[in-house]
């Protein structure tokens, strides 16, 4: 696999994501997405690949956790 097909991968799996959960898709689909990413970046050994996945799932976590805290401090 080349970088080109995780990417269209990685976009199949965020418009899914949107299609079946709303707005939810696209957190939960970065996030899958980027698990994707650093798979193929380690299994290839591209750098640049697991560099950007990782940036890439710790800033969805901090959006997901920050999401989370202000649904649950709604009244």
């Amino acid at each position: 696999m080349n970088r080109s097909k995780i990417l269209i991968i990685t976009g199949i799996i965020i418009l899914t994501g949107i299609i079946l959960l709303g707005f939810w898709g696209f957190p939960i689909g970065i996030f899958l997405g980027s698990i994707v990413g650093l798979y193929f970046g380690i299994y290839k050994k591209d750098k640049l690949f697991i560099k950007w996945s990782s940036i890439a799932f710790i800033l969805d976590l901090i959006f997901i956790i920050y999401f989370c805290i202000q649904i649950q401090h709604m009244d």
